[in-house]
């Protein structure tokens, strides 16, 4: 047996005649009778039976009828496939997100895409940016969507900023610090416990933060790779943070009043100039694009 011949088997039953089977199928009835022939020779067994009110399904061919109707749609899917791949726009997707946008943005955006391309693997790498950039430029992702420190717009990578979002120093709303009415001293926030991002970019922000205010580092700090965490241990362990303003929106927390706050983030798409972006990494950048036009919240 082979599809054509199953398609035929289903058109039959379907259309309960042979004459209007042929029509849909468009072929001659002789045509269509001798694939059927053809057909019940392969499988060893009659498939149809004529009856007064039509063409009815022997339960051989009733079995096989669910059969053609399964390879059938297989295989239409199969050749849908391989026509999306042809055009870029199948297969997997490989992007690297920063974990700010991870938690903020990219749900409400991945089921949009994922909508709009049911049959598309979407592989997601989230992480810190140094360890994004490097996949980047070794092609285990073809795009990024993260905070970009201005040390990581480097050689080999195109950068293009989507927006900008501000950061202010964070604390409990109950923490003693956000009584204070006046500007915090660096002297006080060294006093503290800290919680920051377990990362280079964080390590160099912090000791430039701390130098701009003649103060060594703080006695006490806790380092994460979770955004989520650095929430929970500003509002609820006393710590405070540096934190994007969108990502504690609705926090139990508040901005305190420090010299060299707030600090803006850029925030975009990075990638290779140097490989063409296939067709559905383009597409899911313009999503981006559209999504990210202003910060997420």
């Amino acid at each position: 047996m082979d599809l054509r011949q199953l398609r035929h088997l289903i058109a039959i039953i379907e259309e309960r005649s042979f004459s209007a089977a042929a029509k849909a199928v468009h072929l001659t009835q002789p045509a269509l009778t001798r694939s059927m022939n053809a057909l019940e020779a392969s499988v060893g067994t009659p498939l149809l039976v004529r009856r007064n009110n039509g063409i009815e399904p022997t339960s051989a061919g009733s079995v096989l009828y669910e059969y053609a109707n399964l390879l059938t749609a297989t295989a239409d899917n199969a050749r849908a496939d391989i026509a999306r791949l042809a055009k870029g726009l199948g297969g997997a997707l490989n992007v690297g997100i920063g974990t700010h946008l991870a938690d903020l943005a990219l749900p409400k955006i991945l089921s949009e895409f994922a909508r709009r391309y049911p049959h598309l693997s979407i592989n997601l790498k989230i992480g810190m940016i140094e360890d994004l950039v490097p996949m980047v430029l070794e092609g285990r992702v073809e795009l990024i969507a993260s905070m970009v420190p201005t040390d990581r717009m480097q050689a080999g990578i195109a950068y293009e900023r989507l927006f900008t979002i501000t950061t202010h120093l964070y604390a409990a709303k109950l923490h003693h610090l956000c009584a204070i009415d006046d500007v915090i001293t660096f002297e006080q926030l060294t006093r503290e416990r800290w919680v920051y991002l377990n990362c280079l970019h964080a390590d160099l922000d912090m000791n430039r933060f701390f130098a701009n205010g003649g103060m060594g580092f703080p006695d006490q700090v806790f380092r994460t790779d979770s955004p989520r965490m650095m929430r929970a241990m500003i509002e609820d362990e006393g710590c405070l943070g540096i934190m994007p303003d969108d990502y504690m929106s609705g926090a139990r927390a508040q901005a305190l009043r420090v010299e060299g706050m707030p600090v803006p983030r850029a925030t975009g798409l990075l990638y290779r100039p140097d490989i063409p972006l296939r067709p559905i990494v383009m597409e899911f950048a313009n999503l981006l694009r559209r999504e990210l036009s202003k910060p997420p919240g």
